[in-house]
């Protein structure tokens, strides 16, 4: 029995070592990155309330949260004159997509948003194992790597039972367009080889979850988001029809929520180490003073995407769903592209006082005085 300031002071140390589990707080983690889950239902709604139009569904989450989010991202790329200098055949190389989307949409609109899905379904899923990996950099008792791989396996592969049977009954399209699926692999055994890897995966997320509470070593938001990811992903993906298609609308609003809140406070953490090396210095100073503006710069660029979705449509002779998708993949597949480098930057996502980080170098602006917050 501890007297009673020793057990003072280790439950004290006990609760000052969860806060620090939090990628910001408590409260913003719950708030910006597990409970925003709830977004999910938000296209569901209004597919009910707009008469089940689900082009119209997904132009709403397209201009007021998924826009926003994909140009978020080049705030960190394209107009990061850092990024430019270390990864120019990245930032050279994503700009070609556009033109390959465009020769996709003339040759074969199917395949496109066949692909268009499977980089989307890998990407909402490589951003749930980036916050995993920040999570586990905060936690200064590493376990051990297979626990790591268990965390990967029962999230990458949770969106995918549901999913499989879909496409190998045919029962997957987005607008009016079937989603290509190969012959070969229109069989049940590939369904039940896919829910068995699942099957396998999450019985070892739960036996390796209740050795870590034996032992005290769980770490509990990022069993939150496990939890949240895993629970989400197969309710959205039972749906069938039209409401499938507007289910994955859900799941990529909590994403696109996820992705804004952690991109500017990516930016609040660049400007505190004096990290920024914005190609637009009062872009830099404004998105990182408070989110509203970031978010509306992120908003009008979206809107300008409907205004090009227009004038595709007036003149390339797509109808109004193709031209859609050819401005919106235009630029969400580079987006696609950036992230898969950006989600290796675990670092980013640490505060300089963060024992990962150590001692930043002062970088910014040529020409300018960084700015502290």
């Amino acid at each position: 029995m501890y007297p009673p300031t020793t057990a003072g002071s280790h439950q004290t140390a006990r609760i000052q070592a969860l806060s620090e589990l939090w990628l910001r707080s408590q409260r913003w983690d719950l708030l910006y990155i597990t409970g925003s889950s709830v977004l999910v239902v938000l296209p569901l709604l209004l597919y009910a309330l707009v008469g089940q139009a689900a082009l119209l569904v997904n132009i709403v989450i397209a201009g007021v949260i998924g826009g926003p989010h994909l140009y978020a991202t080049f705030f960190r790329t394209f107009l990061d004159a850092a990024f430019w200098r270390e990864h120019r055949w990245l930032a050279c190389g994503s700009c070609g997509i556009p033109v390959l989307v465009v020769a996709c949409a003339f040759w074969h609109f199917p395949l496109l948003l066949t692909l268009f899905f499977f980089w989307a379904s890998l990407h909402v899923l490589h951003q749930i194992t980036y916050l995993l990996d920040c999570y586990e950099r905060k936690q200064h008792r590493r376990g051990h790597p297979w626990t790591r791989y268990i965390d990967y396996a029962v999230v990458v592969s949770c969106l995918y039972p549901f999913a499989a049977r879909h496409f190998i009954y045919g029962e997957f399209a987005i607008g009016k367009t079937p989603l290509l699926y190969p012959m070969f692999l229109k069989t049940p055994l590939v369904y039940y080889a896919i829910v068995s890897v699942f099957l396998v995966a999450l019985c070892l997320f739960i036996g390796k979850t209740l050795w870590e509470l034996h032992h005290g070593t769980a770490h509990y938001p990022k069993i939150l988001l496990i939890g949240t990811t895993v629970s989400l992903a197969l309710v959205s993906t039972s749906y069938s029809g039209h409401r499938l298609e507007i289910a994955f609308q859900g799941l990529n609003t909590w994403h696109s929520f996820q992705y804004l809140a952690i991109s500017w406070y990516i930016h609040m953490l660049r400007q505190e180490r004096r990290e920024m090396t914005s190609v637009v210095p009062w872009v830099a100073r404004s998105i990182t003073d408070r989110f509203w503006p970031f978010y509306g710069i992120t908003f009008a660029l979206s809107c300008l995407s409907l205004l090009l979705i227009l004038l595709c449509y007036g003149v390339s002779g797509f109808s109004f769903e193709q031209s859609y998708y050819v401005v919106v993949l235009s630029c969400l597949l580079i987006h696609y592209c950036h992230d898969h480098f950006l989600f290796t930057c675990v670092e980013d996502m640490m505060p300089a006082q963060h024992p990962e980080k150590g001692a930043y170098p002062v970088t910014h602006t040529s020409g300018e005085k960084p700015a502290v917050s």
